[in-house]
C-alpha cells in the first residue's frame, strides 16, 4: 500500500532500512536521507500494525532523445529476514508498477542487489559504467594547462557550481541522452550533501568560458574521479593535467566514466591502464507505446512490433506501428498486423534504452524477425549517473 508521510509511518521506515543496510545512525535525523524521503513516495507492506517491507519511489525527469520524460527511480527496497520470501515485494512492486502506469510515468530506473531477482519484474540491464584504474605513472605525460585556468573548490563556491551546471545542461540539450537524469536543484544539493567531501575542478579557457570539469574524491590515497565532462579536447587534457599534478601524493587513480568513454586513446602506454566494464542500472520500461514514440529509427518507413510477454504491465502486450518520415516518429497499436519484430519487453528495453542493438538481438534469438525488413535505433549515450 502507498504511505501516509507520518511520524509514525517515518519511524517505522527508518527503523526497517536502519536494519537492512546495516546504517548506524538514526535516518530520521540523516538530512541525506530526508531530503530523499520529503521527495518521494513510499510502498509498504504491514504485518498487522508492524512495517515489514518497503519500497522507496522518487520522481525525476529524464532525458529521452531530446524528449522530456517522466521517470521513476525506485530504492531502498527492503524486507526484515523473517518476512523474505513470503511475496511482499511482489505486490509492493506491482502496485507501484499500475500507480506509475496511472500517473504517466513511462520508465523506472534502479540499482538492482540482484539483476536476476529485478528481471522477474520486467526490468533489464540498461546503464554501464566504464572504469579506468592506474597508477600515477600513466598520467606522467600530462600538464596542467598554459592557457586558460582551473579552479578547484566545493559545490557551495558558485563559481565551480555554474561552470558544472552550464556543462551538464549543455549536454542534455544535444538530444544525444537516450536515459539520463535531468538532475534538479534538490537532487544536486542532495549529491553534495552525500559526498560532503567530494571536490570539484573546472577548467576554464583564456575567454573565461567553461570548458570541462572533474568531480572527485580522494580516499585512503585513492584520486577516485566520480564524473567527468568535457566539450573540447583541451579542456579533457587540462583535466588530466590536474589530476597528473597529483601524482606526488596518490598512489592509485580511479575514474569512472561513460560505457563509450575511449579516454585510453589519449594514455601513450594503454597497457598502464585497467579497463573494466561494469553493468550499473537497470530500467524498465512501463509505457512502450511512449518509448517507442521518443526513439529515433535508423530507417525510414513502417514497421510493426510486438511486445509478446510483459506479465507485469499487461498493457503493453500487442502491436505497435512505428513510423518514421521526414523524422517524425509516431507509433500506436494495431490489430491484426503481419508483424516485423516480436519480443519480451525485457529484450525491447535492453534495445531502447540499453546499449542491444537490433541486429544483435536477432542473431542472439531474443528478437524474432518474421519478415526481410531493416530497423535498428540511433543508440545515443548516457553521459551523467546517478543511484537511487
Amino acid at each position: 500500500m502507498k504511505l501516509k508521510k507520518n511520524q509514525d509511518n517515518l519511524k517505522q521506515i527508518a527503523s526497517l532500512i536502519e536494519y537492512a543496510f546495516l546504517k548506524d545512525s538514526d535516518l530520521t535525523t540523516d538530512s541525506n536521507f530526508m531530503t530523499r524521503y520529503d521527495n518521494s513516495d513510499g510502498y509498504g507492506y504491514f504485518d498487522q500494525e508492524k512495517l515489514t517491507s518497503y519500497m522507496m519511489v522518487n520522481k525525476f525527469k529524464a532525458e529521452i532523445f531530446g524528449h522530456h520524460v517522466p521517470l521513476a527511480g525506485i530504492g531502498y527496497v527492503a524486507s526484515y529476514p523473517e518476512y523474505r520470501g513470503r511475496g511482499h515485494i511482489s505486490k509492493l512492486m506491482k502496485e507501484i508498477l499500475f500507480d506509475l502506469h496511472d500517473q504517466k510515468i513511462p520508465v523506472a530506473n534502479l540499482a538492482p542487489f540482484s539483476e536476476k531477482f529485478y528481471r522477474h519484474y520486467g526490468f533489464s540491464n540498461s546503464i554501464y559504467q566504464k572504469e579506468y584504474r592506474f597508477s600515477g605513472a600513466a598520467l606522467a605525460s600530462f600538464r596542467l594547462p598554459r592557457k586558460g585556468k582551473i579552479i578547484r573548490g566545493k559545490w557551495n563556491d558558485l563559481i565551480v557550481q555554474n561552470g558544472v551546471i552550464q556543462l551538464y545542461e549543455r549536454q542534455l540539450h544535444t538530444d544525444d541522452e537516450r536515459n539520463t537524469i535531468i538532475r534538479e536543484a534538490w537532487w544536486w544539493n542532495r549529491l553534495d550533501d552525500y559526498y560532503h567531501h567530494r571536490e570539484i575542478a573546472v577548467y576554464f579557457d583564456e575567454a573565461g568560458r567553461p570548458m570541462s570539469y572533474l568531480i572527485y574524491r580522494i580516499i585512503d590515497n585513492c584520486f577516485m574521479a566520480d564524473e567527468l565532462y568535457s566539450i573540447t579536447p583541451q579542456g579533457l587534457l587540462s583535466i588530466l593535467g590536474s589530476m597528473a599534478a597529483h601524482i606526488g601524493s596518490i598512489k592509485e587513480f580511479c575514474m569512472t566514466l561513460p560505457e563509450k568513454s575511449l579516454l585510453a586513446e589519449l594514455f601513450p602506454e594503454q597497457n598502464e591502464l585497467d579497463i573494466q566494464l561494469h553493468p550499473y542500472m537497470m530500467s524498465r520500461i512501463i509505457d512502450f507505446q511512449k518509448v517507442l514514440s521518443c526513439m529515433r529509427p535508423l530507417q525510414e518507413g513502417t514497421f510493426n512490433i510486438e511486445v509478446n510477454y510483459d506479465d507485469q504491465c499487461p498493457w503493453n502486450i500487442g502491436v505497435w506501428q512505428l513510423t518514421n518520415y521526414d523524422h517524425q516518429v509516431k507509433c500506436e497499436r494495431k490489430e491484426d498486423e503481419l508483424v516485423d519484430f516480436s519480443g519480451p519487453i525485457t529484450t525491447w528495453t535492453q534495445i531502447l534504452l540499453g546499449r542491444l542493438t537490433m541486429e544483435s538481438a536477432i542473431k542472439l534469438g531474443l528478437i524474432t524477425d518474421y519478415r526481410i525488413k531493416k530497423l535498428d535505433f540511433v543508440k545515443g549515450k548516457v553521459s551523467f549517473y546517478d543511484y537511487f
